[in-house]
This record gives C-alpha cells, sequence and structure tokens, in this order.
C-alpha cells in the first residue's frame, strides 16, 4: 500500500510569495511624499546640461511623484561631478528623500578616475537614462563652410576646452584624434564657460550636447559664428553607429573619417571611440536612487518616470532636452550602463597609450 504524504512547502512558498507580493503592492500604494522636501544631488553647477536637463523634468516629477513633493536640486559642483557622485555614496540615505542626476562625464570619470571615485554608480537603483548626441562645430574664421571642409582643419591652430580629457569630452577629443586634428586643449571648463570663451573668439573648436545645439548652437550658426562639422551618431540595435535621429542632415562620425581619410574607420581605435560613444552619447544623462532603497519606493519613482514621459504637458514644455532619443526606465537601464564601463582589453590597451602620448595621463 502506498502512502501519499503532501508536501507543504511549495504551498507556503507559494503563499509566501503572494503574500510578499501583497504586501510589496500595499507598500507601493503608501509611498507617499505629501509635505516632504526631496534632495536631488546635481554634482555639476548650475547652468550645464544637467542642470537644464533636471530642471526640465523635476516639476513633472514632483507631479507624478505620490503626494507631489517640493525637489530641491543640490549642487555640488567641481572636479568632473566625482565630489557630488561621492558625497551622494556617503550621505544618501536609501528612503527616496534623495536622487542624484549624472551625466556622461560622471560615467567616463566612474571608469578612468578609480582612485578618486568613491561611489558605486554600478550598482545605484536607475530611474531613468536619456541618451544625447552631440554636435562638433567651428569657427568659419577657419576657412570652413560645412561638412565637407574637414580637411581643411588638418594643421591649423585649433582650440578647445572642456573639463578635462577623461570627463565627458573624452569621445569628442578621441574623434579628433581619429580624425588627424590636434586642437590645443584649454581644460578646467564646463559647458557655460566653454560657450562664453566660445564667442568671445577665445575658442574656436567646440561641441555640444544636443539640447544645448538646439537652444543656443543654432543660435550661433545663424549669426554666422559656427558652422556645423559633425554629429557623433548614435548606435543602434545592431551596433552599428548611425546619424543622430535630431540631425539627420549632419554627416554622424564614422561619415566624417570618411570625408577626412576616404575609408571607412576601423580597427582598436575604432572601436575604443565607440566605446567612448558608448559612455557619452548612450548614457549620457541619467537618475539614480541609492543602492539599497526597498523596491517599492524604487517602483513609485520609476512610474514617475513613465508617467511623465506620458504626459502632454511634458511633451509641450520639456521634451526637448529628451525629444528624438529612445528613453530607458528601470531595469532596462543597467545592460546600457553595464556596456558602458565594461571595456574589452584592447580598448583599454588603446585608451591608455592614448591618453599617455597624448595628454600625459596614466589610466
Amino acid at each position: 500500500m502506498f502512502e501519499f504524504r503532501l508536501s507543504l512547502k511549495p504551498v507556503r512558498a507559494a503563499l509566501g510569495g503572494l503574500i510578499l507580493a501583497c504586501a510589496m503592492t500595499a507598500q507601493a500604494q503608501t509611498v507617499d511624499y505629501a509635505g516632504a522636501r526631496v534632495d536631488v544631488i546635481v554634482p555639476f553647477g548650475a547652468g550645464g546640461g544637467v542642470d537644464v536637463y533636471i530642471r526640465a523634468l523635476a516639476p513633472f516629477l514632483e507631479k507624478h511623484l505620490p503626494g507631489k513633493p517640493t525637489l530641491v536640486l543640490r549642487h555640488v559642483p567641481g572636479g568632473g561631478s566625482i565630489p557630488g557622485a561621492n558625497q551622494f555614496q556617503a550621505r544618501a540615505k536609501p528612503d527616496g528623500m534623495t536622487a542624484i542626476v549624472v551625466s556622461s562625464s560622471t560615467v567616463a570619470n566612474f571608469v578612468f578616475q578609480r582612485a578618486k571615485v568613491k561611489f558605486d554608480l554600478d550598482k545605484w537603483q536607475p530611474i531613468l537614462l536619456s541618451p544625447q548626441g552631440a554636435v562638433v562645430y567651428a569657427s568659419p574664421s577657419l576657412g570652413v563652410t560645412g561638412p565637407k571642409d574637414l580637411p581643411k582643419l588638418k594643421g591649423q591652430s585649433l582650440v578647445f576646452g572642456g573639463q578635462g580629457p577623461t570627463a565627458g569630452e573624452s569621445r569628442i577629443i578621441v574623434s579628433f584624434e581619429l580624425l588627424g586634428l590636434a586642437p590645443k586643449y584649454v581644460w578646467g571648463l564646463t559647458r557655460g564657460p566653454v560657450r562664453l570663451a566660445y564667442e568671445r573668439g577665445e575658442l574656436n573648436f567646440n561641441y555640444d550636447a544636443a539640447p544645448g545645439f538646439l537652444r543656443g548652437g543654432t543660435d550661433l550658426v545663424n549669426a554666422g559664428k559656427a558652422v556645423p562639422l559633425y554629429a557623433l551618431g548614435i548606435i543602434d540595435s545592431k551596433g552599428n553607429v548611425v546619424r543622430d535621429p535630431l540631425f539627420p542632415n549632419l554627416p554622424s562620425f564614422p561619415e566624417a573619417y570618411e570625408i577626412m581619410h576616404g575609408k571607412k574607420p576601423s580597427g582598436p581605435a575604432y572601436e575604443a571611440w565607440k566605446a567612448l560613444l558608448q559612455m557619452g552619447v548612450m548614457a549620457n544623462k541619467a537618475i539614480f536612487l541609492p543602492t539599497d532603497t526597498p523596491k517599492h519606493i524604487v517602483e513609485a519613482w520609476r512610474t514617475a518616470a513613465r508617467n511623465l514621459l506620458k504626459d502632454p504637458e511634458f511633451d509641450k514644455v520639456a521634451s526637448s532636452v529628451v525629444e528624438g532619443y529612445p528613453q530607458f526606465i528601470g531595469e532596462d537601464v543597467r545592460p546600457i550602463i553595464k556596456e558602458a564601463t565594461t571595456l574589452s582589453p584592447a580598448t583599454w590597451e588603446w585608451l591608455r597609450e592614448y591618453y599617455k602620448a597624448r595628454h600625459n595621463l596614466a589610466l
């Protein structure tokens, strides 16, 4: 005679999972920021690309977070965003009351400045990631009228400014290297001062992220003070670099390379540049919560981000900071961050040699 015994372990496990799921749903419903002031760490000065980005999004995050809190922007400028990101890592409590917004400079410095970095970007809880392209332009005083004139820049005295060679400018300056251009670099400048220096004629070679170019760069073009040469482009679903959807009439960097050299780019140098494109374009702007933030709080923020992007008022008022590019929410962000921060040995080798030879930096 066979004795049949019913094990309760699977039943208990299933019931436990059901109870946990119900509890999480209940917790999510109780997230309430009514009357709260939520800090958002901005590890850059006011007026730059990250500041513009979060100021555009903040009113809509306030609208869609439960209880409609007030978001208070806390600027911690300097050091290519490292001090602000380190401060967020050390001080932000995982209670949903402190978030951080970062840029490609934060991502690049996380990869290249490990001795100074005390933060775990790849472990933070991702809320929203926004790719942003970039446009490179030059002063017409250099004798250029459009992309076809790129070869005229060879041997000319080019002057370019930015935060530093391992910050967000990395994707730009390596494109110069591949094009065979050798500008004089003026480091220690954020994007606002760079634009002013360009307008004063102290710099003659510059770039803007897409929103900055649409907001102010086009004014320079219309005033006859800037000539767009190429947009970096974006990486499509097949891993190819294609034209920037916001600037379909400008060549992508691979096309600019072909204009300059008469052939398509390839080899370790080009693969290194593509890795920097992943860092600097595909992972350009992002909002995070601390690593150990409870799931129901994280989901409240992610839901707010989803609703923000669907909000017709956002589309009318602030969509210019994200328009034209796919937006990534929650766990969809992690593969992009991983790809942007994990470099192949061949890429590391090329970048080490480049930074040592051109900028006297040891990675």
